[in-house]
Protein backbone atom coordinates (compact mmCIF):
# COMPACT_ATOMS: atom_id res chain seq x y z
CA UNK A 1 0.00 0.00 0.00
CA UNK A 2 2.94 2.23 0.76
CA UNK A 3 3.81 1.84 -3.00
CA UNK A 4 1.00 2.70 -4.17
CA UNK A 5 0.69 5.95 -2.52
CA UNK A 6 4.18 7.35 -3.14
CA UNK A 7 3.02 6.58 -7.26
CA UNK A 8 -0.11 9.13 -6.71
CA UNK A 9 0.45 12.96 -7.53
CA UNK A 10 -2.22 15.37 -7.83
CA UNK A 11 -2.56 17.41 -10.53
CA UNK A 12 -4.25 20.75 -11.60
CA UNK A 13 -6.25 20.41 -15.14
CA UNK A 14 -7.60 23.47 -17.33
CA UNK A 15 -11.44 23.22 -18.63
CA UNK A 16 -10.14 21.38 -21.49
CA UNK A 17 -8.47 18.49 -19.22
CA UNK A 18 -4.68 19.52 -19.98
CA UNK A 19 -2.47 19.58 -17.04
CA UNK A 20 -1.17 22.38 -15.69
CA UNK A 21 2.70 22.59 -15.02
CA UNK A 22 3.45 22.76 -11.47
CA UNK A 23 6.05 24.29 -9.98
CA UNK A 24 7.94 22.95 -6.92
CA UNK A 25 10.26 25.96 -6.48
CA UNK A 26 9.70 27.84 -3.56
CA UNK A 27 6.56 30.16 -2.99
CA UNK A 28 7.37 33.75 -3.66
CA UNK A 29 5.12 35.53 -0.88
CA UNK A 30 4.31 38.88 -1.98
CA UNK A 31 6.24 41.57 0.08
CA UNK A 32 3.57 42.79 2.89
CA UNK A 33 4.25 45.88 4.94
CA UNK A 34 3.98 45.91 8.46
CA UNK A 35 0.59 46.45 9.95
CA UNK A 36 0.60 49.59 12.36
CA UNK A 37 -0.38 48.67 15.57
CA UNK A 38 -3.06 51.18 16.94
CA UNK A 39 -2.03 50.14 20.80
CA UNK A 40 1.93 51.02 20.48
CA UNK A 41 1.08 54.18 18.19
CA UNK A 42 -1.24 55.71 21.30
CA UNK A 43 1.37 54.78 23.96
CA UNK A 44 4.08 56.71 21.73
CA UNK A 45 1.39 59.71 21.69
CA UNK A 46 1.57 59.26 25.72
CA UNK A 47 5.01 58.98 25.86
CA UNK A 48 5.59 62.02 23.87
CA UNK A 49 2.48 64.00 25.91
CA UNK A 50 4.11 62.99 29.20
CA UNK A 51 7.57 64.05 27.89
CA UNK A 52 5.87 67.56 27.40
CA UNK A 53 3.67 67.92 30.28
CA UNK A 54 7.00 67.25 32.49
CA UNK A 55 8.75 69.70 30.63
CA UNK A 56 5.75 72.35 31.34
CA UNK A 57 6.11 71.35 35.35
CA UNK A 58 9.25 72.01 35.60
CA UNK A 59 9.13 75.59 33.80
CA UNK A 60 6.55 76.55 35.78
CA UNK A 61 8.45 74.78 39.03
CA UNK A 62 10.96 77.51 38.37
CA UNK A 63 9.19 79.80 38.30
CA UNK A 64 8.60 81.72 41.79
CA UNK A 65 5.84 80.82 43.93
CA UNK A 66 2.94 83.72 43.94
CA UNK A 67 0.95 83.29 46.61
CA UNK A 68 -2.01 85.01 46.77
CA UNK A 69 -4.16 85.72 49.76
CA UNK A 70 -7.66 83.76 47.77
CA UNK A 71 -5.14 81.15 46.19
CA UNK A 72 -3.30 79.66 49.42
CA UNK A 73 -2.14 76.53 47.07
CA UNK A 74 -0.25 77.75 43.96
CA UNK A 75 -0.82 75.77 40.57
CA UNK A 76 2.81 75.32 40.50
CA UNK A 77 3.11 73.52 43.85
CA UNK A 78 0.36 71.26 43.15
CA UNK A 79 2.51 70.63 39.44
CA UNK A 80 5.51 70.36 41.29
CA UNK A 81 4.60 67.54 43.40
CA UNK A 82 3.40 65.17 40.53
CA UNK A 83 6.57 65.24 38.71
CA UNK A 84 7.50 62.23 40.50
CA UNK A 85 4.87 59.93 39.57
CA UNK A 86 4.77 61.15 35.43
CA UNK A 87 8.67 60.43 35.26
CA UNK A 88 8.45 57.25 36.42
CA UNK A 89 5.38 56.69 34.10
CA UNK A 90 7.11 58.58 31.30
CA UNK A 91 10.28 56.11 32.35
CA UNK A 92 7.88 53.03 32.47
CA UNK A 93 6.35 53.80 29.21
CA UNK A 94 9.34 54.14 27.32
CA UNK A 95 11.04 51.30 28.60
CA UNK A 96 8.25 49.15 27.29
CA UNK A 97 7.93 50.37 24.37
CA UNK A 98 11.54 49.94 24.04
CA UNK A 99 11.66 46.12 24.62
CA UNK A 100 8.35 45.89 22.53
CA UNK A 101 10.37 47.06 19.71
CA UNK A 102 13.54 44.82 20.42
CA UNK A 103 10.98 42.05 20.63
CA UNK A 104 9.47 42.57 17.59
CA UNK A 105 13.05 43.62 15.72
CA UNK A 106 14.31 39.98 17.51
CA UNK A 107 10.86 38.10 15.94
CA UNK A 108 11.34 39.76 12.35
CA UNK A 109 15.25 38.42 12.32
CA UNK A 110 14.18 35.26 13.12
CA UNK A 111 11.75 34.96 10.39
CA UNK A 112 14.50 35.71 7.84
Amino acid sequence: MDEAQARIEFREIDEHGNALEHHLGPVEEPQRRAALNPFIIGLWVLEMALAIAIMVIINEAMTPFNSSLGNPMPIAYILSTMTPQLLQTAALILATLLFWHAWQWQKRKAQK
